[in-house]
């Protein structure tokens, strides 16, 4: 025996009432999946755009590592590469002395800006050989 029961013509079936309701909920959730769905895609790129940053501050504090201790010179450069059709800049702040005497702290920031401007920031200390 079925819930819906035409009582006048004893036939069973969904009404049109029912049917809209039904199609009207459906939608809804389809709505907020596909709003979850721009949501993850946004997450995802704003990732990658973190990861990339990420390497290019590796990259910077790496070739400090492998240059001697005694070239480093202190004080701040900054520079602008071009990945993923963004521009970062990378800007690297290296202290003389810092935490103590013979010893430089070295600060890679990279920093881009699509809706606002985000920021990575790497550190490092350089102890002098001998």
């Amino acid at each position: 025996m079925s819930i819906f029961k035409n009582k006048k013509t004893g036939q069973d079936g969904f009404s049109l009432i029912e049917v809209l309701i039904a199609i009207s909920i459906l939608s809804i959730g389809m709505l907020a999946l596909a709003a979850l769905q721009v949501s993850a895609i946004r997450g995802n790129a704003l990732g990658k755009k973190k990861s990339l940053a990420v390497a290019l501050a590796e990259a910077k504090i790496e070739e400090f590592r492998n240059t001697p201790y005694a070239s480093i010179a202190g004080g701040i450069t900054t520079e602008e590469d071009l990945s993923l059709g963004e521009i970062y800049t990378r800007q690297s702040t290296i202290e003389d002395n810092v935490p103590t005497t013979g010893m430089k702290t070295i600060t890679v920031q990279v920093s881009w800006e699509d809706t606002k401007i985000h920021r990575v920031q790497l550190r490092t200390i350089m102890a002098q050989n001998g």
